[in-house]
């Protein structure tokens, strides 16, 4: 493990050091418009997130409501007046 964290720094250390020279490194419209994509990505997502848990919010309400509403008939009597087990 430390031949190989040994060898990891002494390779690419002077590759991280160097860098690109700053007359290579240029804002484009390729850049511009991969992050205005990625943006736009963001809040797709974000909306269908919010969709998502709006769902889920009504199916968990749905489900505590659902319950309480059957024990309610099965404890009403019957006809005959006896009250169901």
């Amino acid at each position: 493990m430390s031949t190989l964290s040994t060898t990891l720094w002494v390779v690419v250390l002077p590759l991280v050091q160097q860098g690109p020279d700053p007359e290579d490194v240029k804002p484009g419209w390729l850049g511009f418009g991969v992050f205005l994509a990625l943006a736009a990505a963001v809040v797709l997502l974000a909306f269908s997130f919010r969709k998502q848990l709006r769902k889920a919010k009504q199916h968990f309400e749905a489900e505590e409501a659902g319950p309480a509403e059957e024990n309610d008939e099965e404890t009403r009597p019957t006809e005959n007046g006896d009250t169901p087990r």
